[in-house]
């Protein structure tokens, strides 16, 4: 009897030593890189470039990867490498106690931490349960939006895609827990045939698959992505997207922050707009791991600092608050505790507040949520059943700011084409219903996209030249100073030359035909020898 314990204890330290936990390694720096700033399209798309040129954002020593030599000496050790982070410095490896010794042994290596223990197993306790059903007791206008028409109209953002604005220009990384059966569902037929789909990755499992795992990022897209005429459509239907995985469903553990961190940097490096992330984080199973309130003051937990870099590096971050308002938590989570970041509470059909949406302040004071859209219920498609149903949560309340912000971007950068995603975020919160008086409820409230139409049109049209009328039926007519001669374009609101003329002895008042138009918003600009004027108008139906 003595010789099997002893067998077997022998046995049991053997498997413990060869057991692969995961680990976050801590480099010290980035030296003798073979990546420098002044090359970035080794490791930046051309969009990202682009887009951090419009906006002014130098390049700096955070955007150079992490080395790779380091890499390849940890790899050596026998270490599984899953994740990086640039902005971090980190390393994120799958390795047993020897290996992990062994590279906190390398000259470069700061420190190293357990993240996720091999002798943890998932439970059958899911982390996203199916959300509550309610149906809303006020009346779904049956409408071409279907039972997402209140949700749309309570922003207005329905007179945004009446004026052209559906987020054509625009890319959205979302960073979920999985997006089950979007590769089949009927609410992103469109997203399909149209190719809006350009990336994904599994930062959890190290492939480009994440149509299984969790329902749940399959809602959050449907809210900005879904496209099924009189049944839902989406707050920015013709967007482009890019779906990554970056949550264990069934655990919760701090390793998930550093996947978030991987993920935005994915986004950022390849040109994304937008970060939609409907995850929050407060406790661990591992109680080690776990914040207190006090941790919620923007700088302390690893999600919140790369949410903010990634807005410093021109990405607009829209976060769920959470769902811990009529909880012990109560506060809002991290990274929606983030100075840049957007963070976003849910109302209910009525703009009431909902009780379970995670209320401000900060650790440090400041108001959050930012703003709020409905979400307890909205209008979703369901993964699991492969149609639409009412859902719950700032998960949707989230997404559903997200679409609307790409929209509504789309309008201010062509009022200010260097505007960065600051600038919006303030510029979108200025103009909200609750904007006199923001609390730690209702944020600044609900955006208003009726209202930052006709504020974008009327700065667009500050000039010497007057076009009327506005919006247009079957034509519109302008007024030109006196000058020798003039060149008249006509563009889409996504930047497309429609007609382009010249005119000769330009003086007085010119007649422009716009019948053939459909209804949109259009931008006519008006080059004469001395100066381009640009104006917009809306073409009815």
């Amino acid at each position: 009897m003595k010789k099997f314990l002893l067998t077997f204890t022998l046995l049991l330290s053997l498997i413990t030593a060869m057991a692969q936990d995961r680990y976050i390694i801590f480099l010290k720096d980035k030296a003798n890189s073979p990546f420098s700033i002044s090359n970035p399209s080794n490791y930046l798309s051309a969009r990202a470039i682009a887009r951090k040129t419009r906006m002014n954002i130098f390049i700096d020593s955070l955007d150079i990867p992490v080395n790779p030599a380091y890499v390849t000496a940890i790899k050596n050790t026998g270490a599984i490498v899953l994740n990086k982070s640039k902005w971090l410095n980190t390393i994120t490896v799958e390795a047993d106690t020897a290996q992990a010794i062994a590279i906190g042994n390398l000259s470069y290596v700061k420190r190293y931490k357990k993240v996720f223990g091999s002798n943890v197993y998932k439970t059958s306790v899911n982390k996203f349960p199916e959300e509550n059903i309610v149906n809303p007791s006020n009346k779904i206008d049956s409408s071409k939006y279907g039972n997402a028409w209140n949700q749309t109209k309570m922003l207005n953002a329905d007179y945004l895609h009446q004026s052209g604005l559906t987020g054509s220009t625009m890319q959205i990384a979302i960073i979920d827990a999985g997006f089950r059966n979007t590769n089949t569902h009927s609410a992103f037929d469109s997203l399909r045939i149209k190719n809006q789909i350009i990336g994904t990755w599994n930062f959890t499992d190290n492939t480009s698959f994440v149509y299984d795992y969790s329902n749940h990022g399959t809602s959050v897209l449907s809210c900005i992505g879904a496209n099924v005429p009189d049944t839902m459509i989406g707050m920015a239907p013709d967007a482009k997207f890019y779906l990554l995985k970056t949550e264990e469903e069934a655990t919760e553990y701090i390793v998930e922050e550093y996947n978030w961190a991987a993920a935005a940097e994915y986004a950022d490096s390849a040109g994304a707009d937008i970060i939609n992330s409907s995850l929050g984080y407060t406790e661990y199973d591992a109680a080690s791991q776990s914040y207190t309130y006090a941790d919620m003051n923007g700088i302390t937990a690893p999600v919140t600092i790369a949410a903010d870099i990634a807005v410093d590096k021109g990405v607009l971050v829209i976060n769920s608050a959470g769902n811990s308002g009529s909880g012990a938590w109560f506060y809002i989570g991290a990274p929606a505790d983030g100075k840049n970041v957007l963070s976003v509470g849910a109302v209910d059909p009525t703009k009431m507040i909902a009780g379970f949406s995670s209320n401000g302040p900060t650790a440090d004071g400041r108001t959050k949520p930012d703003v709020v859209a409905q979400g307890g219920p909205a209008w979703i498609a369901k993964a699991n059943t492969g149609g639409f149903g009412y859902g719950s949560g700032t998960s949707f309340s989230g997404p559903i700011i997200a679409g609307f912000s790409a929209c509504a971007f789309e309008l201010y950068k062509i009022q200010y084409p260097g505007a960065n995603p600051l600038q919006f975020k303030a510029w979108m919160k200025e103009h909200a219903d609750n904007s006199m008086n923001p609390n730690n409820q209702y944020g600044w409230g609900l955006p208003n996209g009726r209202k930052l139409f006709v504020l974008g049109i009327n700065h667009l049209n500050k000039s010497k030249i007057t076009l009327y009328p506005n919006p247009v039926n079957d034509f519109c007519q302008f007024n030109i100073p006196n000058t020798q001669s003039a060149e008249i374009a006509i563009y889409t609101s996504t930047g497309a030359l429609l007609k382009k003329e010249k005119l000769q002895s330009a003086i007085g008042n010119f007649k422009f035909e716009t019948a053939n138009l459909y209804t949109g918003l259009y931008v006519i600009k008006i080059k004469t020898e001395h100066t381009v004027y640009s104006m917009t108008f809306l073409k009815n139906q």
